[in-house]
């Protein structure tokens, strides 16, 4: 499956561009490049990856917890316009049975830009074969134009853009 949603280049006409700041600090990696072929074909949607050894995942924006699912090492958030996102550390982690995931925050809790949405034990995860990447993909692209991943090859949390929404 190809993610027709995934741009390389801003398109021509467009309403609106929103730039998504990085939910960790790392290397930015796409997701053809990803072992897990879900993430790979672009099937949970297009997004970016970042290879990191931050520790903790926090907000790109103001929003709201849609999900969290501990063994997956991930969460579901939505911002207050409407974007779902889900953002995901590691790529096959349910045999780790959500070990050393911690969130303090459950479905419906609101969150501010830059608030951290879970941690993890980035060492012990590496220690069990784990790639230290953290994965944010756009839930609802089809109501977008497209996603534009960054051109940096390094991003920081909070100050640099990981991916540009066209509406």
């Amino acid at each position: 499956m190809v993610n027709e949603k995934l741009l390389f280049e801003q398109p021509e006409q467009f309403k609106k561009a929103i730039a998504i700041p990085a939910m960790v600090s790392g290397q930015c990696h796409a997701l053809a490049g990803c072992s897990d072929p879900l993430y790979a074909q672009g099937v949970w949607g297009p997004g970016v990856g970042v290879i990191t050894h931050d520790s903790k995942v926090c907000a790109p924006f103001d929003g709201v917890v849609v999900a969290v699912d501990p063994l997956n090492y991930s969460v579901t958030v939505k911002s207050r316009f409407g974007l779902k996102c889900a953002i995901k550390y590691g790529e096959s982690t349910s045999h780790l049975y959500g070990e050393k995931f911690t969130c303090a925050l459950h479905p419906g809790s609101e969150f501010k830009k830059n608030a951290v949405l879970f941690s993890v034990n980035s060492v012990w995860l590496k220690q069990q074969g784990i790639a230290n990447i953290c994965i944010m993909t756009v839930l609802n692209a089809h109501a977008l134009i497209g996603v534009h991943p960054t051109q940096q090859r390094v991003v920081t949390v909070g100050q640099d853009s990981l991916f540009t929404l066209y509406i």
